[in-house]
């Protein structure tokens, strides 16, 4: 039988299952994820990170870059027989570590050096499978994690109802991944060693047929395609159910694209040891540290069939069935034994007639950009109408971008300004996080360049050729785990109260293990008088240290990732806070959050000391799961004797009492009141609030000084734009204004003392709302004298825009960086800075730059 006719039974089989009602679907994560996390954990995969001989490494590297087709198709084969010809425990079988030993003790006595071909495809193969399954335990919150993005997403946007949250992500996850890139690298042929992977599974037990393989993996490669020609037209009407598929998607800690491909990545680095000497001990999965031996690991099942589900999302079955069949072509070849997967031409049916989604332009505009029609199947956007957006360099004579060549380095994940020599020389110090060097197994490393060195209009300089003074955490102790995530986030501080500014630095995953529960470390290093910082922190925090001074033994650490300096009692020097949004007290108050604060103060030691037990530590009011408090953090201070610290906890869920109901991720922003008088913040009541669903209040706070009292502006770019909205069927459409973010301006001077909404509170001076869908205006804000500096790193199909806004001016202008790639983030982080005899500087990242190397990053310093 071929595989034409195969497809033509297999159409009719479908059709009069579904008459009968005898098809049941099942979801699970998408070719376009699996395939994004494979080939970022390509590129980490080299002779510098990780534990194993750097030679064996990048030979197994180069077997990967000259096999892709091999690769790529193992990055989803295990999926391949969910919902497909009565293979779904074969496709299970392929999701955990004992397929993968099966398959690597069946390497080793099947082929020697030196490799062949065929051997070097079945490596490829098996390195995507098993980047495959370290994703899934991760995305889907198997083996117990607790902290899975799904898991997460579930109990924080859907009112714990899993089943919503595998819709909205298992689909969504890969229509987002054709929001964020262009997916080019993802290739339309690929190859499975067929006779390999039938001996493979006989091994274990089970009968397959290379003609089923065949059919159904066909289905992967059309689904492939559909995504990569449709999805970012499909990708409002599941984004805007789940801010967390915009927001976090990309690096939130246990599922995330970074998290997934670091651990696959890992996985890859004891794979070696399998294929190298059959030595199994050092395994890949959750799940294998988890039960004993003789233990069955497969305590829970995958139950996922993502090309049907993204399918299903786009088209009546039986159309896609007949589209694959006209579409696709496999063939075995017998004298290799490899299944060849082309698209031979592609053919989709036609689009159902349904509004389609849009994705709202420009600043007063009232253009819509049409993610598609029924009549061109093609992704079709329309002309931005009525938007005026100028080019920065307008607004500033002088530009200078700094670039990183390290692909998916994270160049530009976190920017600060300080002067850490007291010499009145501005430096930026810039994160990467996933960046590593030949010196440093550990990956990560921020760089600390001249910001006083913008000379030119306009001029280009790679990173690593700027003379930069470069941190890392490199000595043989810190490699407990090897993406420490070293520069996930940095603040300027004054910890030992001299009045130079030092520099703290976030590891957000230093720990045993990347998926642990206690993970984080703080490193401050401090600027002394003209020498500036050295290349050893002076103090360091560990999670586990932090873990030494808490009451409750179940305590979930972990700290990094939210770092703020500020100077809570207003005494003139910066005090250190470690916001811990995803911390926990009890279990089933995961995310609960808290704050921990260091007071500035003259401190003995350094050059490796310990920071020690918190000088304070602030919990939530109301405590909460999924509350994220600590997410942002700032003082404010109304006069000489009335100061607050406030805390953003933009997962807060509020409670409409008049109508019953509650608001999920409407977010809240609680008000401590500072007093030298008492060692601690006290919460007296005043807290803002928000009515509306998926709001994010406390996201972003900025304090603008303002002579002599100064102002204070939340950003809450995930809200929706009321403005802009229109009545709709939920979820297709979504309404028009969604995620388009809002920046409010307060009077602080005018608070009321006991609360209110933040709609109704005294003291709102300006609301300014963005307008494209999904903008995020409001992601990051800076001030420059009197100019407010707005991020809106999502607008214009994620390219993003930064705009400047002042009181009196009826809407904030707009300004963007041309970018010959598109997607680059701009406006993701902003800083600000105004000093005497020195040119205004603004420093503005665009971490998801691709002009110069793929995710590599870039950073814009303004100076006037």
């Amino acid at each position: 039988m071929t595989i034409a006719q195969a497809w033509l039974l297999c159409v009719w089989a479908v059709a009069i299952a579904i008459v009968a009602g005898g098809f049941q679907a099942v979801n699970g994560c998408g070719p376009a994820v699996h395939n994004e996390v494979t080939e970022r954990a390509r590129q980490w995969f080299d002779g510098v990170s990780g534990e194993a001989d750097g030679s064996r490494v990048l030979e197994y590297r180069d077997i990967l870059d000259r096999h892709p087709v091999s690769l790529q198709a193992g990055a989803v084969f295990p999926d391949w027989g969910y919902g497909c010809m009565s293979m779904d425990e074969q496709s299970e079988a392929a999701h955990w570590t004992p397929f993968l030993e099966y398959g690597v003790e069946y390497f080793l006595r099947t082929y020697s050096r030196p490799y062949s071909t065929q051997a070097e495809q079945l490596i490829a193969f098996m390195f995507g499978i098993a980047s495959h399954q370290v994703s899934d335990e991760q995305w889907h919150s198997l083996s117990g994690l607790r902290d899975g993005f799904m898991r997460v997403l579930a109990n924080s946007t859907f009112n714990n109802e899993f089943s919503r949250a595998h819709d909205v992500l298992d689909v969504g996850g890969d229509f987002a991944m054709a929001h964020m890139d262009d997916l080019r690298y993802i290739l339309d042929r690929w190859t499975v060693p067929m006779t390999d992977v039938v001996r493979i599974y006989a091994d274990m037990g089970f009968a397959v047929d290379k003609w089923r393989v065949g059919m159904c993996m066909a289905r992967q490669v059309y689904a492939m395609e559909a995504v990569k020609r449709f999805g970012k037209g499909l990708f409002p009407s599941y984004a805007s159910r789940a801010p967390m598929l915009t927001e976090r998607m990309d690096d939130y800690y246990i599922g995330g694209l970074y998290a997934m491909a670091t651990g696959a990545s890992a996985c890859w680095q004891n794979l070696i040891g399998w294929f190298d000497s059959g030595n199994f001990t050092k395994k890949c999965l959750v799940s294998d540290y988890r039960h004993g031996p003789g233990q069955d690991p497969e305590t829970e099942r995958h139950g996922g069939s993502s090309a049907v589900a993204i399918l299903d999302a786009i088209w009546p079955r039986n159309e896609w069935m007949q589209g694959i069949e006209a579409s696709i072509e496999a063939n075995v070849v017998d004298s290799s034994g490899m299944l060849t997967i082309d698209v031979r031409r592609l053919v989709f049916p036609d689009l159902p007639h349904v509004e389609p989604p849009v994705y709202e332009s420009g600043y007063g505009s009232g253009g819509r950009q049409h993610a598609f029609t029924v009549q061109q199947p093609e992704a079709q956007e329309e002309p931005i109408r009525g938007e005026s957006c100028a080019e920065l360099s307008t607004a500033f004579p002088k530009i200078k971008q700094l670039y990183s060549t390290a692909a998916y380095s994270g160049f530009g994940t976190s920017v600060v300004v300080g002067d850490f020599s007291g010499t009145g020389q501005r430096d930026v110090a810039i994160s990467a996080p996933y960046r590593s060097t030949s010196d440093n197994k550990n990956a990560g490393v921020v760089y600390v360049v001249s910001g006083d060195s913008v000379a030119h209009p306009f001029s280009q300089q790679d990173i690593e050729d700027a003379d930069p003074l470069i941190l890392s955490l490199c000595s043989e102790e810190d490699a407990t785990n090897h993406y420490p995530l070293f520069g996930a986030s940095l603040a300027i501080v004054d910890l030992n109260a001299d009045g130079i500014d030092d520099l703290a630095v976030g590891s957000s995953a230093y720990g045993d293990s990347p998926t642990g529960t206690v993970l984080g470390r703080v490193d401050v290093y401090l600027g002394r008088a003209g020498s500036g910082l050295a290349s050893t922190p002076d103090y360091t925090l560990t999670a586990a240290q932090l873990l030494e001074y808490t009451d409750s033994p179940f305590s979930r650490q972990r700290i990094g990732g939210f770092l703020f300096g500020e100077d809570i009692d207003n005494d003139g020097f910066v005090d250190l806070l470690i916001g811990a949004p995803y911390h926990a007290d009890v279990p089933y108050e995961l995310h609960a959050g808290k704050v921990f604060g260091y007071r500035a103060k003259r401190r003995t030691g350094g050059f490796g000391g310990q920071l020690g037990r918190p000088d304070f530590v602030i919990s939530p009011p109301e405590r909460r799961a999924y509350e994220w408090f600590g997410f942002s953090a700032k003082a404010v201070h109304v006069s000489g004797n009335s100061s607050f610290l406030l805390v953003g906890a933009p997962g807060h869920m509020q409670t409409d009492q008049d109508m019953d109901i509650e608001h999920v991720l409407a977010g809240a922003i609680y008000a401590f009141s500072v007093d030298t008088s008492r060692p601690d913040p006290v919460f007296e009541g005043l807290t803002f609030s928000s009515m509306k669903d998926k709001t994010q209040l406390g996201s972003q706070m900025h304090v603008w000084p303002t002579g002599k009292s100064p102002l204070v502006l939340f950003g809450s770019p995930s809200e929706h734009n009321s403005g802009r909205a229109k009545s709709s069927a939920d979820p297709t459409p979504p309404e028009r204004g969604w995620q388009a973010g809002e920046v409010r301006v307060f009077d602080p001077a005018r608070w009321a003392t006991d609360g209110d909404k933040v709609d109704g509170l005294a003291g709102l001076l300006e609301t300014l709302r963005g307008v494209q869908s999904p903008g995020h205006f409001g992601r990051a804000l800076a001030t420059l004298g009197e100019d407010v500096w707005i991020g809106e790193p999502l607008s214009r199909l994620r390219d993003g825009r930064v705009y400047r806004w002042r009181r009196g001016l009826a809407k904030p202008e707009c300004f963007m960086v041309e970018n010959s790639i598109g997607r680059a983030h701009l406006g993701h982080s902003i800083v600000g800075s105004s000093r005497d005899g020195r040119a205004d500087l603004l420093v503005v990242a665009a971490p998801h730059d691709s002009q110069f190397t793929r995710l590599g990053g870039s950073v814009i310093l303004a100076s006037s």
